[in-house]
């Protein structure tokens, strides 16, 4: 029985599928066989259509080995600051710079077909999305990486892996040859800056010192050695002065109890050898008490042989009379003795030139004062000079051994014992393909159309409002049905069925064919 219910019937749509069982869905599925199949039909097809006309793609890789450094940093510190993986990065940008790629294209004659700048353009995305750079890590750190290059022919791709990493350790050579010549020639220009700083603040310096040399505090000790010399002096002027002054006092308290000394010249009289030896005692008494002092032993010694000889004198004189008149002493002039006066007339001749000196020893004295007290003001002044000097020269002996570490380093560089990217397995023409994978597209295409196939079913059975067996007849007119007509089909309709489901198959496999080889076209483009 079939009947067209127009409008929403209770039995149809969604509400419909709703109430259906298992039973239900397998009968749709062989309502709707067709569809499904020939749904599924046309996608394989033309996946596997797609599939075989595209063109096999060869990836051709390389292995570059990351070198370490062969001397410890601990003795050459490097002046690389980016790790690996950082300047991996920046050179995985130089290496696919389009620059780069068209050099290496020209180079080795790739793709002469490329007319024009759309399709130079194309051409350059292209290869940049067939080169691969992977990284093989070793813990926290890159120990190698790999550059991979696709391409249709097997040979161009080995190739290009190989120029390409070529090319990347040119470009990581220079780029670290330019970090250590912009590090070095920066040093360099720090250096010589700092270099003319220091040098216009030793000049300063010198020119500070060589006007101030007295108020340096670097004199302080000088000037405290010249007050303790310059001190001593004057507290030995004035001692000698002490000295002269007591023997002065001594001498003339010693004219009073001597005898008078008579003048041979005049012949008014004549010595004894008691007396002159007593002058010489006295003249060579004088000169030791000048030269080292009343408490001399030399002097004490004479002192005592004078003494002694005095008193034999005035032993003998009591004993013996006098056989030369004396003459009268002076009534004016007191006791007079030659010897005496002659010491004291010394004495005083040497007071007044140690008196003499002690002015200038003073006023010595009151300079090196002076600069003493003016040396904390001057040292304020100057900490400002030499903080600047010691911070200058502290910054330039810094700079100076970093530098010498980059030349080092640079030197590691020349010699090819700085870390250095070093390849370890050639590219090679690979044998087989990598792309595409055509069971793979052919398997995907068919459960993609059976999917479909499900999915346009459950359509075409959403959207048809036929009546298609007695219980959806009884759903809808909520009333038991007596009888149900089969439809029944002679042997022309069968054939007339069977001719429109090869037509169909013929038609799909055609479209699909056609669809395929319109797909794979735009595919090819690319890949």
């Amino acid at each position: 029985m079939s009947e067209s219910l127009m409008g929403g019937a209770p039995g149809s749509g969604s509400d419909f599928l709703g109430d259906l069982r298992m039973r239900d869905y397998v009968r749709i599925a062989k309502r709707r066989k067709w569809v499904i199949i020939l749904t599924a039909l046309g996608l394989c097809v033309a996946s596997s259509v797609m599939a075989k006309r595209l063109p096999n793609i060869y990836k051709s890789q390389t292995t570059i080995l990351v070198d370490p450094q062969k001397v410890p940093d601990a003795y050459v510190p490097t002046t690389v600051s980016t790790s690996v993986a950082e300047r991996l990065n920046t050179l995985t940008e130089q290496v696919t710079s389009p620059t780069l790629l068209r050099q290496l294209r020209d180079q080795m004659h790739l793709y002469p077909e490329a007319q024009g700048r759309a399709a130079e353009e194309g051409i350059i995305k292209k290869m940049q999305r067939s080169i691969a750079i992977e990284t093989v890590s070793g813990g926290h750190q890159i120990n190698a990486f790999q550059i991979a290059y696709s391409d249709h022919d097997p040979i161009i791709a080995a190739r290009m892996a190989n120029e390409l990493a070529h090319a990347l350790i040119r470009t990581n050579l220079q780029a670290r040859e330019q970090e250590f010549t912009g590090t070095a020639e920066f040093l360099d220009n720090e250096l010589q800056d700092t270099k003319k700083q220091l040098e216009q603040k030793e000049s300063e310096l010198a020119a500070i010192k060589s006007k101030y040399m007295m108020d340096l505090p670097e004199s302080k000790q000088f000037h405290l050695e010249a007050l303790s010399t310059l001190r001593q002096q004057l507290q030995n002027i004035q001692d000698r002065v002490n000295r002269d002054q007591q023997e002065k006092i001594l001498d003339q308290s010693m004219m009073g109890t001597t005898n008078p000394t008579v003048d041979m010249d005049t012949g008014d009289g004549h010595s004894s050898p008691e007396d002159s030896q007593i002058q010489k005692l006295e003249s060579t008494l004088s000169e030791l008490r000048s030269r080292y002092g009343s408490n001399y032993p030399d002097v004490r010694k004479a002192q005592a042989e004078l003494d002694a000889l005095k008193a034999k004198a005035a032993r003998q004189a009591k004993n013996q009379p006098a056989q030369v008149e004396v003459p009268e002493a002076p009534t004016s002039g007191g006791v007079h003795n030659p010897v005496l006066e002659a010491q004291i007339a010394k004495l005083d001749e040497d007071i007044k030139e140690q008196t003499k000196l002690e002015p200038a020893i003073q006023q010595q004295i009151d300079f090196h004062m002076s600069k003493l007290g003016q040396e904390p003001v001057f040292e304020q002044q100057i900490a400002g000079l030499m903080r600047d000097y010691d911070m200058l020269r502290s910054h330039y002996d810094r700079l100076l051994d970093k530098k010498l570490g980059a030349e080092m380093a640079s030197d590691l560089e020349v010699h090819q014992r700085g870390e250095n990217f070093v390849i370890l397995d050639s590219a090679m023409p690979p044998l087989f393909p990598v792309a595409p994978n055509r069971p793979l597209i052919g398997f995907a295409g068919l459960i993609g159309g059976v999917l479909m196939g499900i999915a346009l079913a459950m359509i075409m059975e959403i959207t048809d409002e036929s009546v298609r067996n007695e219980r959806e007849a009884i759903d809808i007119f909520r009333a038991p049905v007596l009888t149900g007509v089969p439809f029944v089909q002679n042997p022309k309709q069968t054939r007339l069925s069977y001719a429109r489901l090869a037509l169909a198959c013929a038609a799909t496999v055609i479209a699909a064919t056609v669809v395929g080889m319109v797909a794979s076209h735009f595919l090819k483009g690319l890949v």
